[in-house]
Formats: C-alpha cells, sequence, structure tokens
C-alpha cells in the first residue's frame, strides 16, 4: 500500500487554472453540476447535458460492464461534443464491495470487511474495484463510508468499517490506497463519506440532528478521514445530511472548511449527498427561504459540487453572480477544485473508457471474494458443538435466512438495487433520488420473485441451506417464520423437525436495503435492536426442542440478543456476506476452516443500553460503576457491560501469546513484538491485537484505545511474532484549549485476541510532554510479521 501521489499535482492544479480563465459563468455553474441516467433508454437530448456538465450520476445499471463501457464512451462524446470547451463529465457510481454494476467483483458489505481485521484484503478488494471502473469509463467512487457506528439503531452500520474511529482509519485507508493507485492517472478518485457526525444523531435517526460534542467530532468522528487526507490523499468528500450545533453540515463553513480544509488538510472537492441542498428550505431545516439562497449558502461554506441533479447550482444562479448579488469568488474556487480533479485523474487526456488495458480484471474474482467472505464469519460463542464433523448428522436447517439468496446481501450492491429499480419497482424509499418519467407500478414485496432476480445475476451463489446439503447429505429445511412478518409463522413445523435432528443450524437475521420490506439499510432505523418478526419467538422455542443449535445471523448489524447467547450452542456472525455467504457459512459449520473474524462493534444488550462502544472514557464504562457507585451494574436490573466486546472472536484452535516487549524512543517512536504461537490441532488466523492507555491526563481519556491490528495465519503448532511500529503520538489529545498535546506521565500498553483480552502487558513513562501539529500525528501502528525466532 505505497501510494507515491499523496499531494494535489501543480500541473493538474496549474492546467485547470488556465482553463477556468476561459470559462464563462453558465460553464463554470454546469461543472459544478450533475445529471442522473438510470438505464440507457432514454435519448441524451432529453437530459441536462447541454453545455457540458461536471458529473454523471449511474443509478439503475442494466447493461453489463462492455455494453456499459460502450454506452459510456457515447455519452462522453456527446457531452465533450455539446461543451464549448470540450469538457469531459466524471461518471461515478457506488462500490462499497464493488461497482454497482451486473457482473463486476461482488465483496461483502463494510461492517463485514471491518470484522476481518485485515486492512490487505480491503486495499486487494479496492484495486479490483479500480480497474474493474476504469475498464467501463467510471472514474469517481461514493465510497467508502468512513462513520464510525456507535449506535446500532441507526439503519446504515452495514455500510460502516465499524465503531472504531482506529479500525475505520486502517480500512479506510486501506481502501482509498488500493481504489487511488499509486498515480491518479490510473487510479479512481475515492469519496469519504458522511462528513461529520452521520452516524451519531438523535435517537439513532438517519438524517437528524448530531449529537456528539466538539471534542467527540474531532477525537473520535473526525480520526478516519483525517487519516484518509493525510496518509491517502483521498480526493473527495462528501456531507453528512444531518445538522450540528444549528447549522446544516452541507452549508456550515466551519466543518466543511475552517475543519476539513483548514485544520485536516483537504484540499480535493467536496460533493453533496444527494439533495442534500433542498434540505435547506423551509420544509425541512427551514434556514434558506428559497432554493437560490440555499445553493449559496452551500457553496460559501465549501459545498463545491451539487448531486444527482442541479437544482441548486443551476443556470438561475449566473444572473446572480454577474451582476454582483453573489460573490464570483466562490464560483472560482469551487470550479478550479473540481477542474484540477479532472486534469488529475487524466480526464482531459483520455476521457473514455479503458477497456483494452483493464478488461481483464473483470474475469472472475470469485476466488478472492469466496477468500474475503470467509475472513468476515466471526464465531461469538461456541460450547464445542462447532465445527459439526459427522457428515452422516442429521441436520435441521430452521429459519427464514437458511432459504434465501437476497438477505445475504447488503444495500448498495447490484442485487439490492436490482430489486428495488427492477423487481419492486421503487425508488422512492433511497435519499436524494426522484424517479422522472412514467410512474412505475409499486407492487406487493415478494421475496421469491427477489431471489429469482438474485439468482440469475449470481449464479454462483447458494442458500446457506443448499450449502449444507453439500456437504450433509442428511439435511432438511423449514422456514418455521417470515424474516419479517410476525404473522407469518409455522414455528410447530420447526419444533418438530428439531426434534428429530442431531442438531441445528438456526437461521436468523434481516434484510438490508431500502423500503418498508427491509428491516436495516438507509431510511431503516430502529427503536429495537430485537431480531424481527417472530424470529425470537421461533429461537427460543427450537432450542428448547434441541440444545444442540447452532445460530447463523446476517443482518446489516450484529445479534443482540441476550437470551440467544444465554441458551444457544453458538453463535456465528456473517454480517452481510454477499455471493459466497452461504458456501463460506456452511464450510465453518463443516470445519472446513476456523473462522477468525472479530466484532467490529461492541455488542450491547439491547437498544435501551445504547449507545455501546469500544474506547468509552473513564469513568463512562460499566467497570466505573464499581467504584462506589449506588448501582454497581448501571442499570436497575441489567448489566452496562457490552454482550460482547469490542474485537472478540472464538477459534477452532488455540493460541498462546510469549514475551511480549515494548520499545519506544524519545521522539515517540515506538515498536511492540510478540510471538503468537498456534497451540491447537488445527490450522487457524489469529487477530493480535495493541492497545494504549494514558493511565493520567489533563482531559478524560478513554480507558484504552486500539493502537494496531495483525491477522496472522498460523499452522497447527507454528509460531510467528508479530511487530508493531508505532508513535506514541498516536494518544495525543487536544486540551482544553484545543492545543494538541502529548503529556508527560504513564502509559500502558497491552496485547490479545480482543479489546478484554489482556494477554501481557507494559508500561512506558514519558519524562517531558510536548505540543503537537496534528498534521503529523500517527493515526494507526503498521503491522508486519517476523519469522520465528
Amino acid at each position: 500500500m505505497n501510494v507515491k501521489n499523496k499531494s494535489i499535482s501543480t500541473d493538474a492544479r496549474r492546467r485547470a487554472a488556465a482553463l477556468l480563465e476561459t470559462l464563462s459563468v453558465e460553464e463554470k455553474l454546469r461543472q459544478l453540476g450533475c445529471t442522473t441516467l438510470s438505464g440507457c433508454e432514454e435519448p441524451l437530448e432529453e437530459k441536462d447535458l447541454a453545455g457540458g456538465i461536471g458529473a454523471v450520476a449511474l443509478l439503475d445499471v442494466r447493461l453489463k460492464p462492455k455494453a456499459l463501457a460502450c454506452w459510456l464512451r457515447e455519452i462522453q462524446e456527446y457531452i465533450m461534443a455539446h461543451s464549448d470547451h470540450r469538457i469531459p463529465a466524471l461518471f461515478h457510481c457506488e462500490a462499497l464491495g464493488g461497482p454497482v454494476v451486473p457482473d463486476t467483483c461482488l465483496f461483502p458489505n463494510s461492517i463485514g470487511l471491518g470484522a476481518t481485521f485485515a486492512p490487505q484484503t480491503v486495499y486487494s478488494m479496492a484495486d479490483t474495484i479500480r480497474r474493474q471502473m476504469r475498464a467501463m469509463g467510471i472514474r469517481h467512487a461514493l465510497s467508502p463510508v468512513l462513520d464510525v457506528a456507535k449506535d446500532l439503531r441507526w439503519g446504515r452500520v452495514n455500510e460502516t468499517y465499524g465503531g472504531d474511529p482506529t479500525l475505520s482509519a486502517m480500512m479506510s485507508c486501506a481502501y482509498v490506497d488500493g481504489l487511488q493507485g499509486d498515480d491518479l492517472r490510473t487510479g479512481v478518485a475515492a469519496t469519504a463519506k458522511h462528513f461529520l457526525g452521520y452516524s451519531q444523531t438523535t435517537g439513532g435517526l438517519n438524517l437528524t440532528r448530531t449529537l456528539a460534542d466538539s471534542r467527540e467530532l474531532r477525537e473520535v468522528f473526525a480520526k478516519p478521514f483525517e487519516a484518509a487526507i493525510r496518509k491517502s490523499g483521498i480526493r473527495t468528500v462528501m456531507n453528512s445530511y444531518s445538522e450540528w450545533e444549528g447549522r446544516p453540515l452541507c452549508a456550515s463553513r466551519r466543518i466543511l472548511t475552517d475543519l476539513l480544509r483548514t485544520e485536516l488538510g483537504f484540499e480535493g472537492v467536496v460533493v453533496s449527498d444527494y439533495r442534500s441542498i433542498q434540505r435547506l428550505l423551509p420544509d425541512i431545516l427551514a434556514t434558506a427561504d428559497s432554493i437560490e439562497d440555499a445553493a449559496l449558502q452551500c457553496l460559501m461554506a465549501g459545498l463545491d459540487m451539487e448531486f444527482p441533479d442541479r437544482l441548486g447550482y443551476s443556470d438561475t444562479l449566473a444572473v446572480m453572480f454577474c451582476d454582483g448579488r453573489a460573490d464570483a469568488t466562490w464560483l472560482d474556487r469551487a470550479v478550479l477544485r473540481v477542474l484540477t480533479l479532472k486534469f488529475e485523474l487524466g480526464l482531459f487526456d483520455d476521457p473514455f473508457p479503458e477497456w483494452e488495458e483493464y478488461s481483464v480484471s473483470l474475469a472472475d474474482t470469485g476466488e478472492a471474494e469466496r477468500a474475503a467472505t470467509r475472513q468476515t464469519l466471526t464465531l461469538t460463542k461456541n460450547e464445542g458443538l462447532l465445527p459439526l464433523r459427522d457428515k452422516n448428522a442429521r441436520i435441521a436447517v430452521i429459519g427464514p435466512c437458511a432459504g434465501s439468496l437476497r438477505l445475504l446481501f447488503g444495500g448498495y450492491t447490484y442485487p439490492s438495487m436490482l430489486e428495488m429499480f427492477q423487481v419492486v419497482g421503487d425508488s422512492s424509499e433511497m435519499a436524494g433520488v426522484v424517479q422522472t418519467g412514467a410512474p412505475r407500478p409499486r407492487r406487493k414485496y415478494d421475496l421469491a420473485a427477489t431471489d429469482r432476480a438474485v439468482r440469475e445475476a449470481c449464479p454462483q451463489a447458494k442458500t446457506v441451506f443448499e450449502a449444507l446439503c453439500a456437504r450433509f447429505p442428511h439435511c432438511s429445511w423449514t422456514q418455521g417464520c417470515d424474516y419479517l412478518d410476525p404473522a407469518s409463522q409455522d414455528i410447530p413445523a420447526a419444533c418438530a423437525a428439531a426434534r428429530s435432528a442431531d442438531a441445528v443450524v438456526l437461521c436468523l437475521g434481516g434484510k438490508n436495503g431500502w423500503g418498508r420490506h427491509c428491516n436495516t439499510g438507509e431510511g431503516n432505523d430502529s427503536a429495537s435492536l430485537d431480531l424481527p418478526g417472530a424470529q425470537e419467538a421461533l429461537a427460543r422455542a427450537v432450542i428448547a426442542e434441541n440444545a444442540n443449535t447452532v445460530v447463523v445471523h446476517t443482518d446489516g448489524r450484529p445479534l443482540t440478543s441476550e437470551w440467544i447467547y444465554d441458551h444457544s450452542a453458538a453463535v456465528l456472525e456473517a454480517y452481510m456476506p454477499g455471493a459466497w455467504g452461504g458456501e463460506a457459512i456452511a464450510a465453518a459449520i463443516a470445519g472446513e476452516f476456523s473462522p477468525a473474524g472479530r466484532l467490529p462493534v461492541a455488542l450491547p444488550r439491547s437498544a435501551g443500553h445504547g449507545p455501546v462502544f469500544h474506547a468509552e472514557h473513564n469513568g463512562s464504562t460499566g467497570n466505573s460503576f464499581a467504584a462506589g457507585a449506588l448501582n454497581r451494574d448501571g442499570y436497575m436490573f441489567s448489566a452496562n457491560t457490552p454482550l460482547r466486546p469490542f474485537g472478540y472472536g472464538l477459534s477452532y484452535t488455540s493460541f498462546s501469546y510469549e514475551g511480549f516487549r515494548l520499545s519506544i524512543a524519545p521522539d515517540g517512536r515506538g515498536d511492540a513484538r510478540v510471538t503468537v504461537r498456534n497451540t491447537g490441532a488445527m490450522d487457524g488466523d489469529e487477530v493480535v491485537q495493541l492497545y494504549g492507555r494514558d493511565v493520567v491526563a489533563s482531559i478524560v481519556r478513554p480507558v484504552q484505545e486500539l493502537i494496531g491490528i495483525c491477522r496472522v495465519s498460523l499452522l497447527a503448532g507454528e509460531a510467528r511474532t508479530v511487530r508493531f511500529s508505532f508513535n506514541l503520538n498516536q494518544l495525543a489529545f487536544p486540551d482544553e484549549h484545543g492545543v494538541w498535546q502529548l503529556e508527560a506521565g504513564e502509559f500502558t500498553f497491552f496485547v490479545g485476541g480482543h479489546s478484554a483480552d489482556v494477554r501481557a502487558e507494559a508500561s512506558y513513562t514519558l519524562a517531558q510532554g510536548r505540543r503537537l501539529d496534528p498534521a503529523g500525528r500517527s493515526f494507526f501502528a503498521e503491522a508486519s510479521v517476523l519469522a520465528e525466532e
């Protein structure tokens, strides 16, 4: 992940400035705009392309890659031909786990990728996405999501890398490095979203007010963004829909300019989340009395481009710039940034798809997707039932998630888009998207119809039941209940199947995506973290009939049922695994590999316990109440501790930690090493985690902070030494005056397999504190695996 071209090219900026001087006000405004293309049936003459356009949003793409490349070439030629200065457009699409285009790579959702604790996997995935998008002519991805997911009620948890800012920073940098490449002229621009504090809102509700204070906003929520800016040179940032301290974030100069640019050092393009500018109008946030007023507020604050269509940054502003009612320097500033990005991407030199050069990347990527999916699986309970070695065992596969393909996929994947646009035929549930043309008929939702469409689009995919049948010939499937509708159930049939089986694989979970037929996803926030529908009742009935029950959970957020954790024999968390999910789950159950994923979030016991997250402050954790509080448990009748801590995950083998050594130089450079040995009888991965703590500080600090991670594969009996290279300034913080300090005093460090697993620890005393320039601080440790000593 050695990215050389981090800073903006001076040549690109120079060429952009020269071109800017030749543009009319109308041409400049069009460079800040976007138009949406859905499918390829609409005549280009009917789209907002005359005079050129800054960007093109690709939604509901039905063409396969080669045909799409041909179509995008045609569109680009049309746009350039209708631009006085032949300025090419920047095409974008979503790409969390692959371009949202048929027959392209399709990796698990981000929450599962976060669970791999393997940044190299994310880097390799993003590099594949880069090559595939370049082949089709798409140079801009609206990914990754850098939001830190502390509140699991929020429906978009699945799009994040989890609830820890350091983990999110590591994974985000890996994604950006892979997508943008060593040189942006052969890369794809990544988008850090959503800036800022979008995941910490009132009630966990989408679009509502951000509740974080300024310290938490800066130290926690800004950390992944700052890492992506300073370490990886990310080129675009997308605003949050929310408001903070009374200002819509898309119109907050304090956030988009003072914080993002002046303090964090961002030099690229800020793009709007879809239709953000409209939210300022009286019917929503009511901070602007007209769309022109809203647009000027956003432009002045530092919002450069409006997506997905020109509503605020429209031609009506041209007169206001020309007659002096609006400051034209705001316009020029934004256009310069947009043109610079286009020059950096090489669009002016070669604006067309690069099919001949990159089409080989569209060959089968199944093995990489399969391996990544296996890395996501997290074993969070096992009382010895797993793995199931007896191939002749009678296995009762029960639950709604065992027989559906769609329930394995998260939002912002091709199957979920296919469902929304083609099967259900309604995009009104997606924020910022408005249907154009003839209205599509809204159908009653039919999961079977979606599954048929997904099977056609992803012929490699198998349901969990199908994959188990390939390994255990004596399998049966009983649905037991619907995934969402509590009235649709046949729990007695499920109980009968459980009684007659040697073991039960109980597949529970939800549906992630858009619409009321989903329980998680964008706009699908929850007041409860319970299983949807009648699934909790199904679980209690089935486990009462057969104690040998493995619970497999798939959804946009992890399972938080305290009862199931107390009474089941095993729990396997699979998140939103995608096309290879069924195969990976079955292989893990059969013991073909040892699961080694780790929880990227701490698990609350209920919605009422949340937000529950790693790196809570001293005095705010469950353990803190033991020091003389009136109620040492925290809540009445319930513990305040997580159901499972951050970084938790079990294995089919065992590991020992030996010889932990810590050294820190006077300049803060640290070196931590530990030898990890596979002491079990099975090959497996261990995820070594290094944590640190500032013991006493002038500002209340977290009980502990993640310093670094390293996923290491070990044969049975093998030992390897893991090395973490870090800087003590990773534990620095702003003092009460906002000055970054690394204070003198004691620091402690420990290594283990999760955040509550202290295998070995050491301390270091800093004799002399010092002020820091935050631009030079470290964000996470670099890890390496050395040969056995």
